[in-house]
């Protein structure tokens, strides 16, 4: 009788071993591949990154990012003709180009956002989007201004400051900030800074998900066409200033360029002047019925065999009616 109490008993520890032993390995492995928080993050990422989850990041402007270490300190944004807003900066030793003038001026390309919002009083259905929003210049002055905005970036130090001057001024509610680069593909990009000028980082093609990736150094890259569904049926005027990747921007989004009504695209220059970038760009946005302009004279329009001499700043006007 004892030994078939004992039979049993043994019987009954296996299995409850055989049972128990397999969850055991499953925590344990579970519990030790997330021990270290950030390599699953930064894995998950690239994961993402590669189109593995859902790209498009809109970036939660509800949140506190105040305190950010970055955040040098936050002044008055002035502009002759529009109304005052906060706008947050970096410390000019890091940051020389942007946060220095507006520190010292009260504003960055004033001259070019009047411009703009010149072009947004000929209609009030006109939406606008800041592809490169950096700090958020044009994006504050035209969401005070009382217009719709979307603003893009890749670097997240970015747009917290952005948040930050949005929530300073009450304009959280005109504005919808998105967390990716842009490119003619999903992909992970990297970054590659210029020591003094934040506003010049450059996106880098090629970065793996295996390589140390996190999210100060990279950014997930989505295509121009994947922001479509974000779209709301109306017209809009766009401004690109991506530090190079611009013809990747319009080789991802020819179907935006197709389907959009872009009546107007302020597209940084200098990096184009003379490169084979430059001359695709031009053919793309041609053949699509744009025609080049100086932005501060609408009237000129520019003559593509002499693109080495064109300013800085080109406005690609679709429309040629909206000439004033």
């Amino acid at each position: 009788m004892f030994s078939m109490k004992l039979i049993k008993r043994l019987i009954l520890a296996l299995l409850l071993a055989c049972i128990c032993y397999p969850v055991f390995i499953v925590i344990y492995g579970l519990t030790k591949f997330t021990s270290s928080g950030k390599i699953n993050t930064k894995f998950k990422s690239a994961r993402n990154a590669m189109g593995l989850e859902n790209e498009v990041r809109v970036f939660n402007t509800s949140i506190d990012y105040s305190s950010a270490k970055q955040i040098h300190k936050c002044v008055d944004m002035k502009i002759n003709t529009l109304e005052i807003t906060p706008i947050c900066v970096y410390d000019p030793e890091v940051d020389l180009f942007v946060s220095k003038y507006i520190i010292n001026e009260g504003s960055w390309e004033g001259a070019l956002i009047l411009e703009v919002v010149s072009i947004l009083r000929g209609d009030p259905n006109l939406e606008f989007f800041d592809f490169g929003c950096n700090v958020g210049v044009y994006t504050l002055a035209i969401a005070k201004f009382g217009r719709r905005v979307t603003a893009l970036d890749a670097n997240q130090k970015n747009l917290e400051m952005l948040t930050t001057s949005l929530q300073m001024g009450n304009l959280t509610g005109m504005v919808t900030l998105i967390w990716n680069a842009l490119s003619d593909k999903k992909e992970l990009v990297g970054f590659k800074e210029r020591e003094t000028n934040v506003g010049a980082l450059q996106m880098v093609s090629g970065v793996m998900n295996n390589s140390i990736v996190t999210d100060e150094n990279s950014s997930m890259a989505i295509a121009l066409d994947d922001l479509m569904p974000m779209l709301r049926n109306r017209p809009v005027v766009i401004k690109m200033d991506i530090e190079a990747f611009e013809l990747k921007a319009m080789i991802g989004g020819k179907k935006f360029f197709d389907k959009v009504d872009v009546k107007f695209l302020l597209m940084e220059w200098v990096h184009h002047k003379d490169s084979d970038d430059g001359a695709r760009i031009i053919q793309f946005l041609t053949c699509r019925g744009f025609k080049p302009s100086n932005p501060l004279e609408r009237s000129v329009t520019l003559k593509i065999d002499n693109r080495k001499s064109w300013p800085e700043d080109v406005l690609w006007i679709k429309d040629l009616n909206w000439i004033i």
